[in-house]
């Protein structure tokens, strides 16, 4: 039998005292029911939450509460069933068949007749995948189905030429609880791309009620739904009272009321909010402040800040700068060389970020985050001031004579205006070469990006899923398309390497683990020394909980999992 607990609580916090009544129903397991959790997104409003059109973690761990998927993972990042409960693949890699759930009921809308959401089948995960592949939903995830699923290129082609097909051979629900796909060739990391979210499950009905507007009144099968969004202020949902899951003790999740989303983008200001009480998470803690902050030698709280909770691990996250290698300057390998040698990383995690990092990127784009995957054998760039300046004079640019102007692109992170700021203080101190600095929102920078319009921008890259193959395949050449009025992702560089490209897709075809690993470093190794982009540093993830909450694991990709989030009473 539920009871219920009023509690009033006075929060003394770091910043000022606040009152706050809540309401918590107690469940099974010692668990609470009930709760508003606040997070704050310093990087800025989304661009939509249509799933196809996700481009960003930011919008992908939002999305993570409004849908499921076929496959997620656990806090180990381990890979575990959601919408799809079970799965077998062929021994020569190339067939999948996925048993799909039937009791996931889709969420209340205007959508559907009477307002009332249907259950899910395996029909809908066909249309959602089918959809990643449609040019005319301007889905940026056709690159995960792209000469690997049988049909998806025709269909793509087909779509693009305004052709009536709806279909795609290698994608086909055979009833309502089977999902079979069929692959071109063997490729080892498949499933996993199940788990981004081109593997999120949306309806047809939504999609055509909404149609342009979908990507702000998303409806998927998840543990919470939409209810408001208010541009650079908040995105608010709401307990969805239908959702399918339990936890191990028979609890229906999610346990939390509601979510509240901000996009406060100074983490100066984010970090007083969490002290005042007004946010339960803070997550980017400041530079300025990080030594005050953190015992990095023992990763733990310092005073005052050891009331809260601090989680803390190294992340499936690697920052750099890109290069557009189809246009001079760029072009040149060279120059991209030169400008590798000349960034000093190991100052800039020091004295720059006050060793916040995991530390310097020396050697290739992959984290060191994975068992079997020696990041080590990756031969990268350290500072080289005088093989940096060679390498110029070498391309035609001695001392940085002549050498055109170009724009440093970066997006609004604290962390990356602070990087950029040193960056150009090295080249303009190393090469002579004087850059500009500019600053745009994060959703047109990424299409900018995409676009081939940016000519060096500073970003980073959160891994989807964990496997090596997540980062390669951003220097696969075989994903930049022919023409550069279509968007490259995720290979927005439009880097090119035959050969490097044929050892990318010998090992994606590889079953055996050791075999593929070693033709992913080769080829990393290979396509990392013509420099297509200058890595940076290796992240390492710090979160700030407060006291009352619990369920909230840190995995390596900081992955937003709030249908498992609870709260004790608060003293």
């Amino acid at each position: 039998m539920h009871h219920i607990l009023l509690i009033v609580l006075i929060l003394g916090l770091i910043g000022c005292g606040k009152e706050e009544t809540i309401t918590l129903t107690s469940a099974k397991g010692g668990k609470n029911y009930g709760g508003v959790f606040r997070i704050n997104m310093i990087r800025g409003n989304p661009n939509g939450l249509d799933p196809v059109i996700i481009n960003s973690k930011l919008a992908d761990d939002i999305a993570l509460q409004v849908y499921d998927r076929l496959i997620s993972f656990d806090s180990s990042l381990g890979v575990i069933p959601e919408a799809a409960s079970s799965w077998e693949i062929s021994e020569d890699g190339k067939e999948y068949i996925f048993h799909i759930r039937s009791d996931m009921r889709f969420h209340d809308n205007a959508c559907f007749p009477n307002g009332k959401g249907r259950i899910m089948s395996a029909k809908d995960v066909e249309y959602s995948l089918v959809r990643a592949c449609d040019p005319k939903s301007r889905t940026v995830h056709y690159w995960a189905f792209k000469d690997k699923v049988i049909g998806a290129n025709a269909f793509y082609d087909a779509r693009l030429a305004d052709k009536p097909v709806s279909t795609i051979e290698g994608i086909q629900a055979t009833d309502d609880t089977t999902l079979k796909i069929r692959l071109t060739r063997a490729y080892s990391p498949f499933l996993l791309l199940l788990a981004n979210s081109l593997g999120c499950i949306v309806p047809k009905e939504a999609v055509e009620k909404y149609g342009r507007d979908f990507f702000q009144n998303p409806v998927g099968t998840g543990p919470f739904m939409f209810v408001e969004w208010r541009p650079d202020i908040s995105m608010t949902f709401r307990k969805n009272p239908n959702y399918w899951q339990k936890d191990e003790v028979g609890n229906k999740l999610p346990y939390l009321d509601s979510l509240v989303f901000t996009f406060i983008k100074d983490d100066k200001l984010q970090l007083k909010e969490f002290t005042d009480g007004n946010l339960d998470e803070c997550f980017t803690l400041p530079t300025e402040f990080f030594e005050d902050i953190v015992d990095t030698k023992n990763k733990t709280a310092k005073a005052p800040y050891d009331q809260f909770q601090l989680q803390s691990t190294p992340a499936l996250l690697t920052w750099f700068i890109d290069y557009l290698c189809i246009k001079a300057p760029f072009d040149n390998p060279d120059v991209r060389r030169a400008f590798s040698y000349a960034i000093d990383r190991k100052n800039i995690v020091k004295y720059v970020l006050k060793d916040a990092p995991y530390g310097p990127a020396l050697h290739g784009i992959t984290p060191p985050v994975f068992k079997n995957y020696d990041i080590k054998n990756i031969p990268g760039f350290d500072l080289n001031i005088q093989k940096a300046r060679e390498l110029l004079a070498k391309a035609g640019y001695p001392n940085g004579k002549n050498f055109p102007k170009v724009t440093f692109h970066i997006y609004p992170e604290p962390r990356l205006v602070q990087v950029a700021e040193a960056v150009r203080s090295m080249i303009k101190s190393n090469l002579g070469i004087e850059l500009q600095i500019q600053t745009i929102q994060f959703s047109e920078f990424l299409q900018l990006a995409e676009e081939g319009k940016l000519a060096m921008w500073g970003t980073r890259w959160y891994g989807d899923y964990p496997d090596p193959e997540n980062y390669i395949n951003l220097l696969d050449g075989a994903l930049v398309p022919n023409s550069l009025s279509e968007p490259s992702y995720p290979n927005s560089t439009r880097y090119k390497n035959l050969e490097a490209t044929a050892l990318f897709a010998q090992a994606m075809a590889e079953n055996d683990e050791a075999k593929r690993m070693e033709l992913y470093r080769k080829a990393e190794s290979m396509a990392i020394t013509d420099a297509p982009a200058t890595m940076l540093f290796y992240e390492n993830h710090y979160r700030l909980l407060q006291p009352w909450v619990r369920g909230y694991p840190l995995d390596g990709l900081a992955r937003v999992v709030l249908k498992k989030a609870w709260f004790v009473a608060r003293k």
